[in-house]
């Protein structure tokens, strides 16, 4: 189905290879999985066997590639797309409409499908997905797992021969995650459908017996099927953290000090009741988050998270109940006045990179704070190199893959040593090792003040949790569930049975 010939491919003023020497044969409905750290060419891999990298970005080309026996450089994009097709890292980056269902139709349309065949495949997408109950909804009032499971059903529901995903799971909870790698892998057994997933977390995807890839630097270093497949990613502790590799990931130095709680709040939140669209996002939440703590916020898809986050930091305002962050209260200005105090990363990475290169991202907020000084821009070099942006420091931050863009902005926020830092799914597109760089630079924030500074981060990540946090919230359906520290939270989620929640290697079981 997918042919690559000693391919390689180099961007435009970049002076090393994206990719080099790539040689493989995908067949006919073999379920693959693509892995390996960030910035190794997976992207890169899944642009150029969907058409869209030779002729529509510009660089150097190297070798060749087959799609269904036609040469993708030779081949009009349309007549590629008719037999594969690509969900993309952001998924906001390929909506063409408004609406669930307008953009799970759209492709069908443009191929002049009946309406009624039209309808029934859209219905039979939305299902598979698990999201027939978003049909009507509109686009931009989605979290983000919700976008990225309608921008899968707009592929699946065009039934192409093959599918690329990149990175499908990185805003999906690890319920949606599991579904999905068991429906592709289904897809694949019944129909014959050609699926590779580009991805980081292998937990899920291993029982599944995919044909493991890895890249690193460009280049295919393990190609396993059958018992080969642990074998690969038992030698790359990267790719997966302590779940794939023997033994725990261990952190260079303690990363939270579970005892070193403040006495005065950071942030409370008293019976907040937050609306969006008609619909409750929130109901009646009440939330202290104190100083020296790092809390975890977990929870499926749609289940207000994000808005969370969003209402803490004034971007949203309640319609009943009030919201207090750093001693502020609700006012007109009140956003600005905590931009100096408080961190945001956002969930979509490109929705705060306004800089022109990657080294005045990362000084941006320092240098709008009026605070930068030759301390400040020693760090920010000391950051952008541990985080392997050294090389790329003067290149545009939207050259970058979607997991360099997430460590930019982590980077960007913690300058400053804000009070609380709100973090929604910082650790989307990370290898293991990336992981541990970034619960590093958390660490040493909150370490360089005197109050110990506090967090909330929406993860999906379990073993995240269970490493770098000190307190889980559990939102479900706009109402905290669970509320409680690390290790007794992961039993009450495993009593509620959502056991997708908790570590699988049970060694936060141990915990103090």
């Amino acid at each position: 189905m997918i042919r690559f010939r000693g391919f390689g491919w180099r961007f435009e003023d970049s002076s090393s290879w994206a990719l080099r020497d790539v040689s493989l044969d995908i067949e006919r409905g073999e379920f693959v999985a693509v892995t390996g750290p960030s910035g190794s060419g997976k992207t890169t891999l899944g642009l150029a066997a969907c058409g869209l990298l030779i002729g529509r970005y510009p660089g150097q080309p190297q070798g060749r590639i087959e799609v269904a026996d036609r040469d993708v450089a030779a081949t009009p994009l349309h007549e590629i797309a008719e037999t594969i097709g690509l969900v993309q890292q952001n998924p906001e980056g390929q909506f063409a409409t408004l609406t669930v269902l307008d953009e799970v139709a759209f492709g069908m349309e443009n191929r002049c499908l009946a309406p009624e065949e039209n309808l029934r495949r859209c219905a039979e997408a939305l299902d598979l997905l698990s999201i027939g109950h978003l049909r009507d909804r509109d686009l931009e009032s989605l979290s983000g797992g919700e976008k990225q499971r309608v921008a899968v059903a707009s592929l699946v529901a065009g039934h192409p021969d093959a599918l690329v995903l990149d990175e499908p799971t990185a805003s999906l909870d690890p319920q949606a995650a599991r579904d999905l790698f068991v429906s592709l892998a289904k897809l694949c057994r019944e129909t014959g459908l050609t699926v590779a997933i580009i991805e980081h977390k292998l937990t899920q995807l291993l029982p599944l017996k995919p044909r493991l890839i890895v890249l690193n630097g460009g280049r295919v270093v393990e190609d396993a099927r059958g018992a080969g497949r642990q074998s690969a990613a038992s030698h790359l502790p990267i790719v997966d953290g302590p779940a794939v590799a023997d033994g725990p990931a261990v952190v260079d130095g303690p990363v939270v000090d579970r005892a070193a709680v403040g006495a005065e709040p950071i942030t409370v939140l008293d019976n907040v009741t937050v609306e969006r669209d008609g619909r409750t996002v929130l109901d009646r939440v009440s939330l202290e988050v104190r100083g020296g703590e790092v809390v975890a916020v977990l929870g499926p898809n749609g289940g207000g998270k994000s808005t969370l986050l969003h209402t803490i930091m004034g971007l949203i305002a309640p319609r009943s109940g009030t919201v207090h962050t750093c001693g502020l209260a609700e006012s007109p200005d009140r956003v600005s006045r905590l931009a100096s105090r408080v961190g945001f990363v956002f969930q979509n990475a490109d929705h705060q990179l306004v800089a022109d290169s990657v080294r005045a991202e990362a000084l941006f907020a320092a240098r709008r704070l009026r605070i930068l000084d030759p301390a400040i821009e020693q760090e920010a070099t000391e950051l952008v190199e541990r985080a392997g942006l050294a090389e790329r420091k003067n290149d545009h931050p939207f050259r970058l893959s979607w997991g360099q863009k997430r460590r930019l902005n982590l980077v960007s926020v913690v300058l400053h040593r804000p009070e609380l830092l709100l973090l929604d799914e910082p650790f989307a597109g990370q290898d293991w090792e990336n992981v541990v760089f970034l619960l590093d630079v958390l660490g040493g924030q909150r370490s360089g003040r005197s109050d110990g500074g506090a967090c909330l981060m929406v993860t999906h990540d379990p073993r995240i949790v269970a490493q770098g946090c000190t307190r889980v919230l559990f939102l479900s359906a706009g109402r905290i569930i669970v509320d409680a520290p690390v290790r007794q939270a992961f039993e009450r989620l495993l009593a509620l049975g959502h056991d997708a929640y908790v570590p699988e290697n049970g060694e936060w079981r141990m915990e103090n």
